[in-house]
């Protein structure tokens, strides 16, 4: 075993004890998988009844591998404990009936679909973790707001095409997911920074933008840990078409 594996299974051992002392002890065996092609920090699945994690090889060097691991932890405790969030067969469902009843047939406009439903999965999941975060004394403040503040773009795409009226929705709603994260969970918007970003970002659009921004925070803000799979599909799919409504 390698040094990077090494120091990779202590992260993972860390991280596993500290959803257990927070009360979301994760059963039977986890698997963690390194891709040094993977494109994006990481993702979590369940094969054949094994708990998998794969992380990207840049990860690895980000010194965020620990809480990395907890959010991809949490949303294994999620899928583990069937939350309707990460239903995959109602999320398909969902996903695919809003993309063929709309006619989607672009791979962009089916990506900003995809994504605005891995939002609403990773603020499940996040809220797991945070609390995970506080037991672990994970990510301090300046940290956590950071983080989220890189999320933020506040500069859309100039231009009328529609693919770029997606794409800007796209940047709308990773706008939206970061300060709804934050607001969930009490992060502090230093001097205002975040709000400002987003300010500059609406005022670059148009008012439909600007009215749908305050749905989609609203939306994500409150999302219901409770919910019944028949609450959270009717919810999903109100949520995906206004998201097609916005497209166009």
């Amino acid at each position: 075993m390698s040094s990077d594996e090494e120091a990779l299974e202590k992260i993972k051992g860390s991280a596993l004890w500290m959803m257990k002392a927070a009360g979301f002890g994760i059963p039977g065996q986890l698997k963690v998988l390194v891709d040094p092609e993977l494109p994006f920090m990481g993702y979590s699945t369940r094969k054949g009844g094994e708990n998998i994690i794969v992380i990207a090889g840049k990860a690895l060097q980000s010194g965020m591998v620990e809480g990395l691991l907890v959010h991809e932890m949490a949303h294994i405790y999620r899928i583990n404990k069937l939350h309707p969030s990460h239903n995959s067969k109602l999320l398909d469902k969902v996903g695919y009936s809003v993309i063929n009843q709309s006619h989607l047939t672009k791979d962009y406009q089916i990506k900003v679909i995809q994504q605005a439903v891995n939002h609403i999965q990773d603020l499940y999941a996040d809220d797991v973790a945070f609390k995970v975060f506080r037991i672990g004394k994970i990510f301090a403040g300046d940290q956590t707001f950071n983080f989220f503040l890189d999320w933020m773009t506040e500069e859309p795409l100039n231009s009328k095409e529609r693919k770029a009226v997606w794409l800007n929705i796209g940047i709308m709603l990773n706008n939206c997911f970061a300060l709804s994260n934050m607001i969930r969970h009490g992060v502090l918007d230093v001097d205002h920074q975040a709000e400002n970003r987003i300010k500059k970002f609406l005022s670059r659009t148009d008012n439909q933008m600007r009215e749908a921004f305050a749905y989609f925070r609203d939306f994500m803000i409150n999302l219901k840990e409770d919910v019944t799979e028949k609450d959270f599909e009717e919810d999903l799919t109100n949520y995906l078409t206004k998201v097609v409504e916005l497209g166009g």
